[in-house]
């Protein structure tokens, strides 16, 4: 008897340290696979999202065009949701948004009064600043209906390139110069038209300045390295093939005047390819406005004040 009760105290035994053993390898298991579970499990940390900071944008004009209907069509860039105002010297023309990626596009509701006018833009950036255009576009819009409008753009001071977004006559030329600028020391800036893709020579009295590359929309521009004494000229530019043979050729009057900043010694300015009596009076007086003191001296030569050539010579009064 005391051996069975031994042999059932050893089971029990047995069994106790069985049970323990079991439990023991449960526990470790147990571990083992939390253990596992917190390698696995992706660490968790603090993480501050990085804010991407949008980079403003100059508001710029890309089209400005006047159809034969007397509509008006204006496009652009301008920082992506900004707030862009279309401005007639100190008039609102309109306000538009500009796209996520900074596109806008306006089209006035009414059409533009006949004459001439300075456009620029201010934009509303989504973080609160605001920026004016570093361009101005000056737009002739004719008197007879159905006659093409003359639109270019041009830094605010007068000085620098000049690019035609529309040229009266330009429309079916496959090449054709449309506005020359120079700076006080003579430095040229031409701008023209060609077929996209077009090399483009040019040339001052036979002197070659240089060469060009229409873009996508058939425009072209030119900043020599040569300066230009003052002095009349003709300019001339080439549309040549890639063994350089001339597909076509244009030739304009060009002169460069003593002085581009100040009135003339003789008060006297020779028309540059896109000027206007406008630009002309801003340059000289300050005001675009002041157009009709050169339009009244030089009548005799000036049919339409809104439509000058190049190589005209124009006497400047004194400001009025």
């Amino acid at each position: 008897m005391r051996s069975i009760i031994l042999i059932g105290l050893g089971l029990v035994a047995a069994g106790v340290a069985i049970f323990l053993t079991m439990s023991g390898d449960d526990d470790a298991t147990l571990k083992a696979q939390q253990n596992e579970a917190q390698k696995s499990a992706p660490a968790v940390t603090a993480t501050k999202k990085a804010t991407k900071k949008t980079q403003n944008v100059i508001p710029s004009f890309d089209v400005v065009r006047l159809n034969p209907d007397g509509d008006v069509v204006m496009a652009g860039r301008a920082t992506g949701l900004a707030e862009v105002t279309v401005l007639d010297s100190d008039t609102v023309l309109g306000n538009i948004k500009a796209d996520n990626r900074g596109e806008w596009v306006f089209l006035p509701t009414s059409p533009l009064e006949t004459g001439e006018r300075e456009l620029s833009l201010r934009s509303l950036n989504p973080d609160g600043s605001v920026m004016t255009s570093k361009d101005i576009v000056v737009l002739i819009v004719p008197e007879v209906k159905g006659e093409t409008a003359l639109a270019v753009t041009m830094p605010r001071d007068g000085k620098g390139a000049v690019k035609a977004l529309q040229v009266p006559g330009a429309q079916g030329l496959t090449l054709s110069i449309d506005a020359v600028n120079y700076d006080e020391k003579g430095q040229l800036s031409i701008s023209g038209a060609a077929p996209e893709d077009g090399v483009v020579f040019l040339y001052l009295d036979q002197n070659f300045l240089g060469n060009t590359v229409a873009d996508d929309r058939g425009s072209w521009t030119l900043s020599p390295d040569k300066s230009v004494k003052p002095g009349v000229y003709q300019l001339r530019a080439d549309h040549v093939d890639e063994n350089q043979k001339v597909l076509n050729r244009v030739t304009i009057p060009f002169a460069r005047a003593e002085n581009d900043t100040e009135i003339p010694k003789e008060r006297r300015i020779v028309v540059q390819p896109g000027n206007s009596l406008w630009r002309i009076a801003r340059r000289v007086y300050g005001t675009g406005y002041d157009f009709a003191v050169i339009y009244q001296a030089n009548e005799d030569q000036i049919s339409d004040p809104n439509l000058i050539y190049p190589g005209q010579v124009f006497e400047i009064p004194e400001g009025q």
